[in-house]
């Protein structure tokens, strides 16, 4: 199953959750009917009834009637209340939950080792650095969260910062980014608004007991207050209830997509040693990977191990058992755990003997593969057939990428000021418009940006091919730090340096879909997009026009028309050539057909996105190479599409 696949199969277990809230209300109605219905019996007695027909007497169509609309409206009322609590995504969730957002510019070495592996998981992935989050907690747990990948942030427990070491370490961000990519984060949230909605019954008799265990009318007496104190305890037993419900639709919703997760660490690292003694180290740590955060049960279904204890054991449990999931990525595991200690202390004897032992066994089963040939070019063939996966090549690749990154954009792109510097460097022309452009930068930027910039412009042309989008990528932690009226002053610098001559490059409009893509739900609230029902079929005019942009880059005007041809037959369109009469004009004044084609072309269908990608590298790749103008045009359409790339090398 690749990414995609997992989106739709995400998509589905939505409409299972849906059939589950609805059993689960159903049930809440049930029992919150037959507690109102005996305690007006036990209270209210009419004489001279046995105790089975005063219950049927109180049980009157006005009382279930009632009772049902009052119970579905609190449960609706609750559960778009937490939706809404919840609208600022993953940040939210990070907060929520006493994250500490960690500097992009760390320079604490535990740090930075987990700063370096989020981003090498993300540009292999093809998709924008996250912000990280650090909770302090002894547990060792991490978490993703966030609506979609422009919102999601990686989130890790200090005893997962201070006892994991790399390997491991990327065994446990491999299984998080996974949950981004299979659309399990925006499952995760709705699965979290539906079961407060669920709770909210159990929450409102400890309320009515709190109430009057502080004194509130309890000196009235009376039957209504012996009414009220029965409700009160009917009402928080059926909340234990409730949350019995809430663990069963957790479990039901999350323990697949927990094993799919592991598995697609593995096949991130090809390394099942890294996740597998992560694993290990839960099972043979003190406090394992158990949370105390309070909200920590409310969102125990989105952390990497079991958060919370779950009722009755194993049943309510979010998690499947550490000893299953050892041994679904790790066949070979003894039964052993380990005991974990501080990473700076992890190289004495003992841990490295069985660190050894461990390796060799997976070299004895050719599990590890054997490193990329550095600076290799990729295909754009060997990109379809990694399209909606991650590979160890891709971490390889990523890792390059990063390296090959002239120092100094390198350390402006992990500081706040560096990167909106770094950004506007890939804007600034040469020239007059150049000319034009750093003096209103030096009148609207903040004090500091503008001298940056020129010492960036400097080294400009020692940035390789290619290496744009990954620059772009890194910068946006850096760029999530700003306060909002930093952000807004970056946006309309941005904007205005887009226009400044009048036009819209190619590059312009990438550089604007990437980077305001990624920016715009962190600062402007995010938009929840719900998933795409247009078909291939459906938007022949729109493919027409994306094939015949990427087919006019880089092609021999005798060889575009060919281009184009091979990218539609794969849609099964080639038809659309011949109907048009060719190709799509090469002028597109402010990229307004591209604009019009991709806005059309965000509401494909999850499977049908890959289709296109694949149909856009087949014309790209009709001539044999990828170029750094082809493969940033690539990425853009990616962004647009919310549909991770694969890194590569663009030919020379």
């Amino acid at each position: 199953m690749d990414f995609f696949e997992a989106q739709a199969a995400a998509h589905r277990t939505t409409l299972r959750l849906v059939a589950l809230f609805i059993g689960a209300v159903l049930a809440l109605i049930a029992l919150t009917v037959a507690l109102v219905a005996a305690v007006v019996a036990w209270t209210t007695p009419p004489t001279g009834l046995l105790s089975w027909e005063k219950f049927l007497y109180a049980l009157s169509p006005q009382l279930v009637f009632g009772i049902a609309a009052a119970v579905i409206g609190l449960v609706a009322v609750a559960s778009v209340f937490r939706l809404l609590s919840l609208s600022s995504g993953g940040r939210g969730v990070a907060e929520a939950l006493g994250g500490r957002l960690l500097a992009t510019n760390s320079d604490v070495p535990e740090e930075r080792r987990l700063l370096n592996v989020v981003e090498e998981m993300a540009i292999a992935s093809g998709l924008p650095v996250p912000p990280v989050y650090v909770l302090d907690e002894e547990g060792i747990n991490a978490f993703a969260a966030g609506y979609g990948p422009d919102d999601a942030v990686i989130g890790v427990t200090r005893g997962t910062l201070e006892l994991l070491d790399r390997s491991e370490l990327q065994g446990v961000i491999g299984h998080e980014f996974s949950h981004v990519l299979n659309g399990d984060m925006r499952l995760n949230l709705r699965l979290t608004a539906v079961l407060f909605g669920i709770l909210v019954i159990g929450i409102v008799g400890r309320s009515l007991v709190g109430r009057r265990s502080s004194g509130g009318r309890s000196s009235r007496g009376g039957s209504g207050t012996a009414q009220i104190a029965a409700l009160a305890a009917g009402l928080m037993i059926i909340g234990y209830v409730g949350t019995f419900f809430g663990n069963l639709i957790k479990a039901a919703v999350s323990r697949q997509r927990e094993f799919l997760a592991d598995a697609s660490a593995v096949q991130f690292t090809r390394n099942p040693v890294g996740i597998a003694s992560a694993l290990r180290k839960i099972g043979g740590h003190y406090a394992g990977s158990g949370l105390l955060a309070g909200r920590a049960e409310e969102m125990s279904h989105m952390f990497f191990g079991q958060a919370v204890s779950g009722l009755l054991g194993g049943l309510g449990a979010t998690h499947p058992p550490l000893e299953a999931r050892i041994s679904a990525v790790y066949p070979a595991w003894d039964g052993s755990f380990l005991t974990p200690r501080p990473v700076a202390d992890a190289n004495t004897a003992a841990a490295a003997t069985e660190r050894d032992g461990l390796e060799a066994a997976v070299d004895a089963l050719e599990i590890l593969p054997a490193a990329l040939a550095a600076g290799a070019a990729t295909t754009a063939s060997e990109v379809q057939t990694r399209l909606g996966r991650v590979s160890p090549d891709d971490v390889t690749q990523a890792q390059e990428l990063i390296g090959g990154l002239p120092r100094v954009f390198h350390d402006a792109a992990h500081d706040p000021f560096g990167a909106r510097a770094a950004i506007y460097a890939l804007l600034v022309q040469d020239g007059d418009d150049g000319e034009t452009a750093l003096a209103h930068l030096d009148a609207h930027a903040e004090p500091g940006v503008p001298d940056l910039l020129r010492t960036l412009l400097e080294h400009r042309s020692a940035l390789p091919a290619g290496s744009r989008i990954t620059l772009v990528h890194l910068a946006m932690p850096a760029l999530k730090a700003l306060s909002e009226p930093q952000y807004a002053r970056f946006r309309d610098n941005l904007v205005t340096l887009v226009k400044l001559d009048g036009g819209i490059s190619r590059f312009e409009w990438i550089l604007h879909q990437v980077v305001l893509k990624e920016l715009r739900p962190h600062f402007e609230g995010v938009r929840r997009r719900r998933m795409g029902s247009t078909r291939i079929a459906d938007a022949q005019e729109a493919c027409w026009v994306l094939l015949s942009t990427l087919a006019h880059i880089d092609h021999a005007p005798e060889d575009a028309e060919d281009a184009c041809r091979a990218g539609l037959r794969t849609l099964a369109l080639e038809f659309v050539l011949a109907r048009k009469g060719g190709l799509a004009p090469r002028q597109d004044r402010n990229q307004q057909r591209l604009t019009a084609a991709m806005r059309s072309l965000r509401g494909l269908h999850p499977l049908d996105q890959p289709r296109l990608l694949k149909a856009a590298i087949a014309t790209v790749e009709h001539d044999g190479r990828v170029s750094a103008a082809e493969y940033e045009l690539l990425a853009g359409v990616a962004a647009a599409l919310d549909c991770p790339l694969p890194p590569l090398h663009p030919s020379p």
